[in-house]
């Protein structure tokens, strides 16, 4: 038994063996031709903002910072992140932000030019970053039905 388990692991070694150089030679073939070139696609959203505040101090509470990027349009339709870092790291936190089940620091209000952020704690040397996004009006869709929503999107 032990004689033919020996011999079946070689005679795969060997099989492996010749696979695997055999595949390796001839050259490269022609390259095929292009497809053919497909639909326009629909147009993006390529509206953002990017709102740097630097030094920035938080309180226990709510902080106001005024954000006059912050218009009408992204108020009504559109949507807006917030990140923190402390000065002098080299990365940022999404909002909200959580220490263990309780929430530290959160937006607690949008309005057209300003966002207020609500902390449970106070805080200077912050940098805050604010994605600004200008959205789509879609508030006709009824997002419960897949129909109105793959028509709108002209979805297949």
């Amino acid at each position: 038994m032990k004689t033919t388990m020996k011999f079946l692991t070689y005679v795969m070694m060997a099989f492996a063996l010749v696979f695997t150089t055999a595949s390796c030679d001839g050259e490269d073939g022609a390259n095929g031709l292009d497809g053919a070139i497909g639909p326009a696609g629909q147009d993006g959203n390529a509206n953002v903002v990017s709102v740097l505040l630097e030094n920035q101090t938080l309180n226990n509470g709510d902080t106001i910072f005024d954000v006059p990027q912050l218009t009408q349009e992204i108020y009504d339709t559109g949507i807006v992140y917030a990140y923190v870092t402390v000065t002098g790291n080299d990365y940022w936190e999404v909002l909200p932000l959580s220490l263990g089940q309780d929430i530290i620091l959160e937006i607690d209000k949008i309005e057209v030019g300003r966002i207020t952020l609500r902390a449970t704690f106070t805080q200077s040397n912050l940098r805050l970053r604010f994605v600004l996004v200008e959205g789509t009006d879609a508030s006709a869709i009824d997002f419960s039905n897949y129909e109105e929503v793959q028509a709108y999107y002209d979805l297949d």
